[in-house]
């Protein structure tokens, strides 16, 4: 796979926007140390030091001059943080997957600079911004029409939910070189012999692995994917977050054997070793999502971009649907029926994840067509700081995991549609549907081989997202979906990096090339230095 070449920046707005992040971090790791020190926790601030100093290395050496806007260093920070804290949080005392939050802070100078060329090449980017200011805008008027405001859970939630635009728009601000993509694909097979290692000791010798992975949990339950094993951790907290690397992973060396890259028997090396991982993970959801994704990419792979294939892959879906029903049998689709509320039954509601859904759905429908206001239900800020509608609701005599505060965060959309209504919910949530689906369209259509590789693993990252986000709340999670919602950026770059050089090359023919004209190698035009 060969990412785009990354762009130079005019000097003065390289220099200007490469020395913020760097100042901020190192004013966070400054707070971070002293706040460790202060609660007693030297031992593991001092672990901190080693990484620290080895940032400070590569400041001072000018290690750091692709912390520019279309550099690469935006990219290896997000991917860097999200495995180094998920790695963390299996055997430090301190918890560390808020850091990737704190980072975006800084990094949403590079958000705001990719929405302008996003939103100035794009129908998409356009619809963007009219979809989250109509989301903000009524999540204030949910607020003010619900009556008194408490300040602190507002703005808190509004913070929490600007996590997703940015996230979205970063990938705009990044593309990689040759040595990078070198890079990754190295990172890669590093982390699946990491994970399969971690797993052969956890099976192997359980008592080391439990000495070593001192915050592992939720791996007791048996694996419904492989009889007779339990659900696997390998080095990460939870199965899930072994089964969302490994779904990712798969994807990309998907991708990458799709379009020809690498070797074909390390292909298929990868690909297998990341297929164990999640069946030891054991996590129906992201396997079946991984799978999903591929069938779909292999699909439009072989088939022609037309009506009847579209409708022939509709027809394909729905037949796999019934069958998987049938396959089910009487017994099991009742107690799915029961489980999600389809069917009467008082059981039904003590399922954590249906409750939130449907009560979300209640009070969309109860405060129309506002809703409760910012900071009431579903959300990080209702779960710190304002309980009233849980307990309007009565959650605190009707669920016992209520009352252990387990699993208020189960689930990413309730909250969207109880705060700002069935309009501010419904429409983030079909723009996070037609973002998947234009990805798709596009690495359907395109025919550059870089440009297709790259619009493939922007659908793989958008598509695990979404579906992901239908049952755990990822959407605002950059531990989970920064580094694959930056795959869109880099794509939609380089697809306008490509048209620019096209318009170039006729202008300077005279117009002397065709609408099908083969398209350049080489793009000498960046959408950075517009």
């Amino acid at each position: 796979m060969k990412f785009p070449t990354a762009p130079r920046m005019p000097g003065k707005l390289r220099s200007s926007l490469s020395a913020l992040p760097l100042v901020l971090v190192g004013l966070l790791s400054v707070l971070l140390f002293g706040g460790l020190v202060g609660l007693g926790a030297g031992l593991f601030a001092l672990i901190l030091i080693a990484p620290v100093l080895v940032f400070g290395v590569l400041l001072f050496t000018g290690s750091f001059s692709s912390f520019r806007f279309g550099g690469e260093g935006v990219f290896w920070l997000m991917l860097g943080l999200t495995l180094l804290t998920a790695l963390a949080d299996t055997v430090s005392p301190v918890r560390t997957r808020g850091v990737m939050s704190i980072v975006l802070i800084p990094l949403a100078i590079y958000a705001l600079r990719g929405l302008f060329i996003f939103a100035g090449n794009s129908w998409l980017g356009k619809l963007m911004v009219a979809v989250f200011a109509l989301f903000f805008a009524l999540g204030a008027a949910s607020s003010i029409s619900a009556g008194r405001i408490h300040w602190h859970p507002f703005f808190y939630q509004i913070g929490y939910d600007l996590k997703l635009p940015i996230m979205l728009l970063l990938g705009f601000s990044v593309t990689l070189g040759e040595r990078s993509e070198q890079r990754f694909w190295l990172l890669v097979k590093v982390v699946l012999v990491l994970c399969l290692a971690a797993l052969a000791v956890e099976f192997a010798a359980p008592s080391v692995h439990h000495l070593i992975a001192r915050n592992a949990g939720g791996g007791q339950n048996g694996n419904p994917l492989v009889p007779g094993l339990h659900l696997a951790t390998g080095p990460f907290v939870h199965p899930s977050v072994l089964a969302s690397v490994g779904s990712l992973f798969l994807c990309c060396v998907f991708v990458r054997r799709l379009g020809g890259q690498g070797s074909t028997i390390g292909n298929y090396l990868l690909l297998c070793g990341f297929m164990l991982v999640l069946l030891l993970a054991g996590e129906r959801q992201e396997i079946f999502d991984a799978l999903a994704a591929c069938a779909i990419l292999l699909f439009a792979a072989k088939m022609k971009p037309r009506i009847s294939a579209v409708l022939l892959a509709v027809a394909a879906v729905a037949l796999l649907l019934g069958a998987l029903l049938l396959m089910l049998g009487p017994v099991h689709r009742a107690e799915l029926g029961l489980q999600w509320g389809i069917l009467p039954s008082y059981q039904a509601l003590g399922n954590p994840r249906t409750v939130l859904y449907l009560d979300g759905f209640h009070l969309a429908n109860t405060y129309f067509p506002f809703g409760t206001g910012f900071g009431k239900f579903g959300g990080d800020a209702a779960r710190m700081y304002d309980r009233s509608v849980y307990e309007m609701l009565g959650y605190s005599t009707r669920y016992w995991w209520y009352r252990q505060d387990l699993y208020l965060l189960d689930t990413y959309w309730p909250n969207l549609f109880a705060e700002t209504g069935w309009i501010g919910g419904s429409v983030v949530f079909l723009f996070g549907g037609v973002m998947t689906l234009f990805a798709l369209q596009r690495a359907w259509t395109v025919q550059h081989p870089r440009e297709r590789m790259l619009w493939r693993l922007a659908f793989v990252g958008h598509f695990l997202a979404f579906t992901g986000s239908l049952t755990a709340p990822i959407y605002g999670d950059p531990n989970a979906v920064a580094v694959p919602f930056m795959f869109f950026g880099m794509a939609f770059a380089y697809s306008l990096q490509l048209r620019r050089a096209e318009a170039a090359e006729r202008a300077k023919r005279g117009g002397e090339f065709s609408a099908h004209a083969a398209r350049p190698a080489a793009v000498p035009a960046t959408p950075w230095a517009a």
